[in-house]
């Protein structure tokens, strides 16, 4: 099941993500992967029976970057866990490394300024 992220906005020091699809019952992973195909951030969602892939598009990628400090919270309710050692662990490897095609590496060059 993919989950769009459609909105984020910090509020009290927290940043919460609404997505495009109905609200669902999950729990946050740790683990945040790439689909360098889409140029998409993908942060993995336990939904019970399978998994949910939250995506984050490359028009929410200025705001990663901005609010990468703060708590990140699907729904204002679900926390998603380690996400800032995720991102900075997947930037770590995708700069200057085109196995993940060089348009996509390129681009997240550029926006996180590596």
């Amino acid at each position: 099941m993919n989950l769009h992220v459609n909105e984020i906005k910090l509020e009290d020091n927290q940043v919460i993500l609404l997505t495009e699809e109905p609200q669902i019952e999950a729990t946050a992973t740790g683990t945040m992967v790439v689909d360098s195909d889409n140029n998409q951030f993908v942060y993995l969602l336990d939904a019970g029976q399978t998994y949910a892939n939250l995506r984050f598009v490359e028009e929410t990628w200025q705001m990663m970057k901005a609010y990468e400090a703060y708590p990140w919270l699907l729904y204002g309710t679900i926390e998603l866990t380690h996400f800032k050692e995720e991102l900075d662990e997947l930037l770590d490897n995708i700069k200057g490394n085109f196995n993940y095609g060089k348009p996509f590496t390129e681009r997240v060059e550029e926006v996180f300024e590596l």
